[in-house]
Order: structure tokens, then sequence, then C-alpha cells
């Protein structure tokens, strides 16, 4: 399992039995190590000369099977205990409610080498850090087992910038048959700076409750967001599976025909309760 453990990131929400188990003393210090110090303003200063100023930090999902909630906030830090760049839901740094969606870590000190391809698992050059996926939740059992990252600029310092993509593998640990699902993304920052996503998003959980409610409220449970009676067949956390059940415009579970944009909404409703 993996916490999220961040003065940063704390959002005081609560996990289902299933997904809280005691994390291992080691893992939580390397995600402790990750949170450390910096993250501040949205004008960073000291970019390097050799490197182009970034407008904004960005972060551009290019391919999504398991269903990851859209991003509103993106800010960096850089510490003695390694650089962190952290893909959240969240209206600032200091937002109470702050919830990590993505995060990559780099280790201190670590030697990143551009247009390298680093391996997320095992097989290649090691990536000298870690990439994890929490959507929102402060725990999660989804592993990045695989998949690549690799880098176009990178810099360790304060105002430097950073740029690449991965395609990581995740396996999701909630589900006994341990499925795998791919996710791709490019990401482009300036270290030691933060700062809401323009033009915000619009909540792909939010767009998605009442297709919930018109189609799948009647037969089944969803987390906290809809806690029917006991014994209903539960939705989450099993986003994942939704692809399998409609094809969009043709009749799929229980005769229920979605668009393609109304599959993806509900992926990601059901993975972030």
């Amino acid at each position: 399992m993996k916490s999220e453990i961040s003065m940063n990131s704390t959002n005081g929400q609560s996990s289902r039995p299933s997904r809280i188990a005691g994390a291992a003393l080691g893992l939580a210090l390397i995600l402790i190590a990750g949170c450390g110090g910096g993250g501040g303003g949205t004008n960073p200063t000291g970019i390097n000369t050799s490197n182009d100023p970034a407008a904004a930090n960005s972060y551009t999902v290019t391919s999504d099977q398991y269903g990851l909630e859209r991003a509103t906030y993106l800010s960096s830090s850089v510490s003695n205990l390694g650089i962190v760049f952290r893909v959240a839901i969240a209206t600032s740094l200091n937002d109470p409610d702050y919830k990590t969606i993505s995060r990559i870590d780099v280790a201190p000190g670590a030697s990143i080498t551009t247009q390298t391809t680093y391996s997320l698992g095992n097989g290649g050059a090691p990536f000298p850090g870690s990439l994890y996926f929490l959507n929102g939740h402060p725990s999660t059992l989804l592993r990045t087992v695989g998949g690549t990252i690799t880098f176009s600029r990178y810099g360790g310092n304060s105002g430097d910038r950073i740029s690449g993509s991965y395609s990581a593998i995740i396996e999701d640990d909630n589900d006994p048959a341990k499925p795998t699902y791919t996710i791709a993304a490019g990401f482009d920052f300036v270290v030691g700076s933060g700062g809401a996503v323009l033009s915000a998003p619009a909540s792909l959980a939010l767009a998605a409750q009442p297709v919930y409610q018109a189609q799948c409220a009647s037969c089944h449970s969803l987390g906290s967001y809809d806690a029917t009676a006991s014994g209903a067949p539960e939705l989450a956390l099993k986003g994942g599976e939704v692809p399998a059940k409609y094809s969009a415009g043709q009749p799929g579970h229980e005769g229920v025909t979605l668009s393609a944009a109304e599959i993806s909404a509900l992926q990601v409703l059901c993975n972030t309760n």
C-alpha cells in the first residue's frame, strides 16, 4: 500500500477498510522524503538560461485505461530529500481538501540524462525515483509495476525546468484478479513552483453523477457517494471494469447505452469513491 504523507496534501478523507492497512515503514519513509520542503509561488526565479521559461506548469494525460480524475492544481517542491511534482485536485498549495491524483518523485542527487528511457519496472535503466497514483484518495492499492519514463529537459535545482513523458503500467490490487492498466502522460514544470490549471477542467466524476443516478443507482452502491442498503453490488474503485461492459453507442450491461464520454466519466466516478 502507498499512502500520501504530506502536510500539503492532507484532505481529511477517510478510506474504506479494504484500502487502509499499515504501510511498511520503509515505504512511509520514501513518501515522506518525497514531500520535503519547498513548493512555493507561481512566479519562479532562477530558471536556467539554457532552458526556455515555462509559461505555466502542465500535465497532459494522453492515455488512461484506468480512469483518473482531472487535475486542477500542479505543484513542484525541492529539498535535500528530492524533487516532487504533484498533480492534484486543489485550489491552492494550502487547500485543506488538497487531493493528490499522481506524483513523480525524483531521488535526491539523482543523475537524470535527457533522451534516456528509464524503466518503471524490471529491466532497462531503472528510474531513480518513483511514480505514484492516488486519484484523490489518501492511500491506494494501485502499484506502478512497469512502463517507461523519459526526460527532454532536466535540472535539479529550484527554478530549473523539467519536461518529459511516461507510459506507466499500474496494477490494481483492490481487485483480487490484480488487473493492469496503462496510463500515459506528458509533464512540463518549473522546480519550486505551483499554480492552478488554466482553464480549470470540469470534474469528470461530477459529470458522471446524473448517469449513475439514472442508470446504476437502482441496483448498485458507490462508496460514500451512494451508501445504499447492504448487499447492493458495490462499484467503488471498479472503474477499470466499466469499458468491458459498454461500447459507445451500443447496448451494454443491463441493456444500457452510453456514449464514449459517459463511459469515461463513469469510470472516474467509480474510481474516486
